[in-house]
């Protein structure tokens, strides 16, 4: 028999399929739990036990609370200027180091010493740790006592910052209630405390650095202004108050001059453009257009008379001839108002002309004054570099001076006034119930450690377990076409009484299967190998049971016991097997002298006597010829073949029988050998036309509804 397996839809081999999938499918995660649910049950049941066991064990500890509120400034006792203030961005680190101060070593010794916790053994004692009795090397077991209990309170003590807030918790852990909230309470006192103190000592130091500061820079001012005034005294040069130029150095009296000079040059120098604008303007263009002409009023009075006598004259014209008097005296009183206008706008021209030169011989004179005072304010500034640079060191030193002397006067006035930044907000009381063990907790946490144990335990068992529980497995873990299921049978009932019921479940299982298999064959004839990847799977129930409901749907058919090594059929059927198989491929006897008659329409042919070799039964002439009798004979043909690992015989007989079942036996780990075994089929070109899961009980494996209704409706149907 030729062909290929068939293949899944995502194209994986069937080893591939032998493991769950990863994606998240609730009704499998429930089967999985299901079946182990003993498992799951033990699992949670100890984790219980030992979380409520550890609860009960473990001395009762005892949390104290108290409120701190830090700020980021001290209260503004001496002003504004004299609080300590922290930028708005950088509030959040400044308290992050203040929780972090409190909670290092140097606060808890700072509680050893102010409580003197050292002294005796009462931390030790209500503390519930052993004190120490010999000393650390290099150390005095005094020092050894205050170490460990330095490293006792800070492994006790914590605290918590609240987001949006400035209030810290402090918390204080001790089997004692009433001495967690005395030692949470003065922890809050010794953090104060060295608080203070830092600041004190900060102030102290300051103080006496700025006093020895401020006697270097006094003398150093004093020595820069001697040597200013000095050198000012030797070269002749007097200041006048600054002028608010850039680096505000007093001006001399030639600077001053020379920059008002130039200050007036540039004023005289405009005035001259404009005149010279004005005079060039008159000069080139219409007379009449000049501005000074447009508005002088003599002028504008001779413009009117002169209108109207050309006004009056062109209305005589009409009437008197040119030498007519009246037309004379109007031509000579036009010549004289022309005469006049042009007489009027000449001496504005000269006017114009006069305030240019004016302006032009007042530009040249402050020109030439303007020259000399920059040579001599070039002289000056030559002699004034020194000058400048001793003026600067002076200022220089004047400031320092000046701050220093502030920044003592600040100091000297906060050394005795020392405030904080930290305040208690609430004491701590004594807790009325521990904070540990809480038996409720640990039981909820026990339980999700369970859970989480049988989680890991449920998913090794199902990721090394390739077992096919559902007959959607069959086709997604194997890659095979799904036939079928065959339902467990009950505890006692052999397979004859229970196919013996036509309405039992187990028949109609195999009712079911009938169906799928009958489409198989061709021209109403049916040949079928029955395998399975290793033994105890079934395989011979299921050749019987299919046996058993072809011949009830009236069918002619042969069930061959193939079997050679481990014979099972005879015993279902209830026969011998003196006479079989290995007697018709031997040619001892025919094949029709070997059939036992098993029922109506159903024959039974035996193993026979079991032979020292089985291949060569298979591979021979007379098997063939057994088909084709066989296959003559009956409409339907069955061989009850032997498992596929570790035996030739399979795929022997199928390559030579046309069509193959593969059966599974529901819920049981091959451990890859049902891989190995379709593996093996397909590479020596066996085409596998289905698969049968035998033994399915939906209800054990965890299943519900979705694979149990077909039973229970056969069942009540029964």
């Amino acid at each position: 028999m030729s062909g290929s397996i068939t293949e899944p839809s995502q194209g994986l081999y069937a080893e591939d399929r032998g493991m769950p999938g990863l994606g998240i499918d609730l009704r499998r995660v429930w089967s999985a739990i299901y079946r182990h649910r003993y498992a799951v049950g033990g699992i949670l049941s100890l984790a219980l036990a030992i979380a409520i066991a550890l609860a009960l064990a473990t001395t009762p500890v005892y949390s104290a609370r108290t409120a701190l509120q830090i700020d980021s400034e001290t209260d503004d006792v001496l002003g504004e200027e004299n609080s300590l203030r922290t930028v708005d961005w950088d509030v959040e680190r400044f308290i992050q180091t203040q929780i972090d101060v409190l909670l290092s070593r140097g606060t808890a010794l700072t509680l050893v010493e102010r409580e003197k916790l050292a002294e005796g053994d009462t931390f030790f004692e209500r503390m519930h740790i052993s004190a120490p009795t010999t000393p650390a090397a290099g150390k005095t077991l005094a020092q050894t006592r205050k170490d460990a209990i330095a490293a006792a309170l800070q492994a006790n003590v914590s605290a918590d910052l609240p987001r949006y807030s400035r209030i810290v918790d402090v918390y204080f852990e001790s089997p004692d209630a009433a001495y967690a909230a005395d030692i949470a309470n003065a922890y809050a006192e010794a953090f104060i405390a060295g608080n203070i103190e830092r600041q004190f000592d900060n102030t102290s130091y300051a103080r006496e650095y700025l006093a020895g500061k401020l006697a270097e820079a006094k003398q150093a001012l004093e020595e820069a202004e001697r040597a200013q005034v000095g050198y000012a005294q030797a070269n002749n040069l007097v200041n006048l108050d600054g002028d608010g130029s850039n680096d505000d150095a007093p001006m001399s009296l030639t600077q001053r001059t020379l920059i008002g000079a130039a200050d007036s040059l540039g004023q005289v120098r405009a005035e001259r453009i404009a005149a010279e604008q004005r005079y060039r303007a008159a000069s080139a263009g219409d007379p009449l257009e000049i501005p000074e002409v447009q508005t002088n009023p003599y002028i504008g009075q001779l413009q009117r008379e002169l209108a109207v006598v050309e006004a009056d004259r062109s209305r005589d014209a009409s009437r008197y001839r040119a030498e007519h008097p009246v037309m004379l005296e109007h031509t000579r009183r036009i010549a004289s108002l022309q005469r006049d206008l042009s007489r009027a706008v000449a001496d504005i021209r000269g006017s114009l002309r006069q305030r240019y030169q004016a302006a032009l011989r007042n530009e040249q004179q402050l020109a030439a004054d303007l020259a000399g005072l920059q040579q001599n304010t070039a002289s000056e500034q030559a002699r004034r570099i020194e000058f400048n640079i001793l003026a600067r060191e002076t200022t220089t030193r004047r400031n320092m001076y000046d701050d220093l002397l502030a920044r003592f006067q600040e100091v000297s006035a906060s050394a005795g006034i020392t405030t904080s930044n930290i305040s208690v907000i609430e004491q701590a009381q004594p807790a009325a119930s521990p904070v540990r063990p809480k038996p409720l907790i640990n039981a909820a946490l026990g339980l999700l450690a369970g859970l989480l144990l049988a989680g890991i335990y449920v998913f090794l068992r199902e990721f090394v377990d390739d077992a096919a529980r559902t007959p959607d497995d069959v086709s997604t873990r194997f890659g095979l076409p799904f036939l079928g299921s065959v339902p467990r049978l009950d505890p006692g009932a052999t397979p004859p009484q229970v196919l013996d019921n036509p309405k039992s479940s187990v028949s109609e299982a195999f009712a079911a299967l009938r169906t799928s298999l009958g489409l198989l064959g061709t021209g109403g004839k049916t040949d079928l190998l029955i395998t399975s990847a290793q033994q105890s799977e079934g395989k011979s129930l299921v050749a019987y049971g299919i046996a058993r409901s072809f011949a009830r749907e009236g069918r002619r058919v042969l069930v061959v016991d193939a079997d050679l090594r481990r014979p099972s059929q005879h015993a279902i059927f209830g026969v011998g097997r003196e006479r079989g198989l290995t007697d018709v491929l031997t040619r001892q006897i025919a094949p029709a002298d070997a059939v036992i008659a098993a029922g109506p329409n159903l024959d039974l042919m035996a193993s026979g006597p079991l032979p020292p070799s089985v291949p060569e039964y298979f591979s021979g002439q007379s098997f063939e010829e057994f088909r084709e009798w066989a296959n003559g004979s009956y409409d339907v043909v069955i061989y009850d073949g032997p498992p596929v690992m570790g035996l030739a015989d399979t795929v022997l007989l199928a390559r030579r029988i046309e069509h193959l079942v593969f059966v599974i036996e529901a819920g049981r780990a091959s451990h890859g050998r049902a891989a190995a075994a379709i593996r093996r089929l397909a590479g020596n070109d066996v085409t596998i036309d289905g698969a049968v899961l035998n033994k399915f009980d939906p209800q054990s494996a965890g299943y519900g509804y979705e694979y149990g209704y077909y039973y229970s409706y056969g069942a009540e149907r029964a």
